[in-house]
């Protein structure tokens, strides 16, 4: 503006009187001024002044402090440029909205100007356009869809909402938290509440030195701003006045002394392009790469006051996300193919490159098909993991999640011990005497851990509800990921308790339920893009940055590196939901003698799962269920037992037994024969006893054999396919205690609760899953176990265990 100024007084030196003249007769006549003969003179010097102030404004064109709002109209059809003093240095506003096709233009190149005069990322703009309903925006969609038009309000409800976001960018500023601007574009308010008018006139008086511009539309009485008032009457032509800008006025009257046209309606292409253009500067300028995430000096990272993470940009520049006191834990959603996993990849991998193993610690659970977190455990074809991680579950069974949310509760009652033993009410001051690491725990479709109305859903709720409400005291951080969170029916009197504590809410396209109902910023994002609320979802604290595709390369380079430098970390314990698992993979310190290994427990440690044969009374094993793998799961326990060195007899009534382990065998026929005589220290392994049809000479044997066989070492493993069957044989009440364990398969509880007890009503079989009963050391409703299967069975392999311990902390 003063580069303005400076040309005009030059170009009217030597011609002041006339100038001055000209101006009076403009002033007092208005358009009938240029109707007028005018004195040679003065058209003289009235060119003059428009050569000269022609020539200063393409100079000025691209000041980001000044804005051609329109043009100025002299005699002999000529024009000049109008230039008013905008974005840091004024306010705009008009008579009239953007329903008069002058305003819209103005909007539109108001808009483009302020994009286009600043570094990408600096600005800002939030619209609001309640009467056309955003149409005064429409040309420049590609800018929304680049995130630089953060949003269009079209009600009076968004409008509000627009406000607020202008008046967190002012606080913001003033807190020094944020350096960018916003534009505040009101093209129309149709019917607003006063007090909305007055919250706009607020952010007018204080955003000009605090970060925020307004253009406001139909606003005339905006404060600190140069107006342009629409010119009523048959001769104005459409034509404005515009009153002198508050900071730089043009002369010593009210308002510039010449009339004033509207800008000229653009070519729509010209248009369309410029904000494609300055969408793809934006764009570039807010991407990262994969690589991006990885800090110049990996494991730098302190996590005493809490961990911090870079995920992407937006228009302000770089996000960095925290886990601390202020946001502990994250609500995550997204539809199916939203970009849900990625994130997750983005945030755990930048976290992984950004902290030692000893300072963080991962536990992965991911609850649906999908290979979310295979990239941070070993494969066939890449041995390489990320060390932090401790547990990983792949397509995880609700008990698994059950079993780590146990662990982290059981982490933080021993933290807590500590704590008060040293006297410390903090996690940062425990780190000053012991450095545990801080805990992130990631639950993908965390909604299927808590479906139905079942025991492991209601102790779910209540441990994710201890996690939630003491996390944050002892450094255990929760990220619950899902498509959406509503119907969860074991949520319904919880939910506020729970989500309560997660003030950091993010949204990928399609999350439906994790902002708040009156947020829609998820429904106005594209792939590739998030939105980022710290408030609970809270409409109006909402920001939109861009995050990268993952990089296999980078990923895999990373886990390289970090298992160099960390070789002495073993790898996480992978629980793989949908693989089947075999005797051949226990680990030799699981093969003991007098222990039958039936499959792995559905745990934090993965053991193994058996039956122990010793000399107390009833230590014998019934498998129970049609399914087959009882049959293989009882050829493994008769393996485990034979390769220790214990005599097995075998009896197959299927015909379709493996008894190549059995030291020896008996034919059908002949085995209610051989009951009562047994060898000392043999284990009966009989395939089918459904099928005996033991007459009641040998069921009485059989009974016999069960009451005194433990004290001499001879022990029964019999798979019955019948529940009635086996309860026939071993005397039905009477002989409750005389088999102590039991694999139930695919018989429901309601079946199995009377012989067993009825804590084992609700359970509910399925496929390549068992229920494991040990009358001697169950205390609750048994065990979830994965039954070992056949090797030619197998499709990959099994689960992996490491060694030490699940939380591993050092001192420093």
């Amino acid at each position: 503006m003063p580069g303005f100024q400076t040309a005009l007084a030059n170009a009217a030196a030597g011609c002041d009187a006339a100038a001055a003249r000209l101006a009076q007769v403009a002033q007092r006549l208005g358009d009938a001024a240029f109707q007028t003969p005018v004195d040679p003179e003065l058209l003289a010097a009235e060119r003059q002044i428009a050569d000269a102030a022609a020539a200063s404004a393409q100079q000025l064109r691209t000041d980001p402090g000044l804005l051609h709002a329109g043009r100025i109209v002299l005699h002999e059809g000529r024009t000049v440029p109008l230039i008013v003093p905008f974005g840091e240095r004024g306010h705009l506003a008009t008579s009239v909205d953007a329903r008069v096709e002058g305003v819209a233009n103005l909007v539109r190149t108001a808009i483009l100007h302020a994009v286009g005069t600043r570094e990408p990322g600096g600005l800002r703009v939030v619209g609001i356009d309640t009467a056309t309903l955003g149409a005064s925006f429409a040309p420049l969609r590609p800018l929304a869809d680049a995130g630089v038009i953060e949003a269009v309000a079209t009600d009076t409800r968004a409008a509000a909402d627009a406000v607020a976001l202008a008046e967190a960018q002012v606080a913001e500023h003033i807190a020094g938290r944020r350096t960018d601007r916003m534009l505040l574009v009101v093209a129309s308010l149709s019917e607003a509440p006063r007090t909305l008018v007055e919250r706009i006139d607020a952010l007018a008086r204080s955003g000009l030195a605090h970060g925020v511009t307004v253009l406001g539309c139909g606003l005339p009485e905006l404060p600190q701003a140069a107006v342009m008032h629409a010119v009523d009457g048959p001769a104005s032509q459409g034509r404005v006045a515009i009153t002198n800008p508050p900071a730089a006025p043009f002369g010593r009257g009210e308002r510039l002394a010449a009339p004033v046209d509207w800008p000229e309606t653009p070519d729509p292409s010209f248009v369309a392009g410029e904000a494609l253009r300055l969408a793809e500067r934006a764009k570039a300028a807010a991407t990262l790469t994969f690589a991006d995430l990885i800090p110049a000096q990996p494991e730098s990272g302190d996590p005493a006051k809490g961990l911090e993470v870079l995920i992407g940009r937006d228009a302000a520049g770089e996000v960095q996300l925290r886990f601390d006191d202020a946001t502990p834990h994250w609500l995550v959603g997204g539809r199916t193919g939203g970009g849900k996993t990625v994130f997750l990849l983005d945030v755990l991998y930048g976290l992984a490159s950004r902290y030692a193993p000893s300072d963080l610690a991962l536990f992965l659970l991911d609850f649906k098909e999908g290979v979310s977190f295979t990239e941070f455990i070993p494969t066939d074809r890449d041995r390489s993991f990320i060390p932090h991680a401790r547990a990983v579950g792949v397509e995880s069974d609700r008990e698994y999640g059950l079993a780590v949310l146990r662990t982290l509760s059981e982490e933080m009652t021993r933290r807590s011990t500590v704590m008060k033993n040293y006297g410390v009410a903090s996690f940062a001051k425990l780190r000053e005497h012991e450095a545990y690491p801080r805990i992130v725990c990631v639950a993908d479709e965390f909604q299927v851990l808590l479906a139905g109305n079942d025991k492991v859903a209601s102790e779910a709720v209540a441990l994710l509800e201890e996690l939630a409400r003491k996390g944050r005291s002892y450094g255990v951080h929760l990220v619950l990921a899902s498509q959406t969170i509503s119907g969860i029916e074991a949520l319904w009197a919880k939910q506020d308790s729970i989500f309560g504590q997660f003030s950091m809410r993010i949204a990928l396209p399609g999350a439906r339920t994790v902002l708040a109902a009156n947020n829609d910023a998820a429904a106005r994002i594209s792939l590739g893009q998030v939105v980022v609320n710290t408030e609970g979802g809270t409409a109006g604290a909402d920001r939109v940055a861009r995050f990268p595709d993952t990089d296999s390369h980078v990923m895999h380079r990373l886990r390289e590196q970090l298992g160099e430098a960390h070789k002495g970390v073993g790898a996480p314990r992978v629980f793989y939901g949908y693989r089947p698992v075999h005797l051949a993979e226990a680990l030799p310190g699981e093969r003991k003698p007098g222990r039958a290994l039936l499959g792995r427990e559905v745990s934090l440690r993965l053991d193994a799962a058996g039956a122990d044969l010793d000399r107390r009374p009833g230590r014998h094993l019934a498998v129970l269920g049609s399914d087959p793998v009882g049959g293989e799961a009882l050829e493994a326990a008769a393996e485990s037992l034979a390769g220790n060195g214990t005599r097995v007899l075998a009896v197959d009534f299927t015909g379709n037994a493996d008894l190549r382990a059995a030291t020896d065998r008996v034919a059908p026929e002949a085995f209610a024969a051989s009951l009562g005589e047994i060898p000392d220290g043999t284990v009966i392994a009989a395939w089918g006893l459904d099928a005996a049809a033991l007459d009641m000479k040998a069921q009485q044997a059989l009974r016999a054999l069960l009451r005194t066989g433990p004290a001499r070492g001879v022990h029964l493993l019999g798979w019955w396919r019948t529940f009635r069957r086996f309860t026939d044989d071993i005397g039905g009440s009477a002989g409750r205690e005389d088999v102590a364990c039991a694999l139930v398969l695919n018989l429901p509880g309601g079946e199995i609760m009377g012989h067993f007890g009825p804590q084992f009503q609700h359970w509910s079989p399925r496929a390549g899953r068992a229920l494991l009963i040990d009358r001697h050391a169950d205390t609750g409703g048994g065990k979830l176990v994965v039954p070992f299967s056949r090797m030619e069975d197998q499709a990959a392999p099994g689960p992996q265990r490491s060694g030490g311990t699940p939380i591993e902390r050092t001192r420093p």
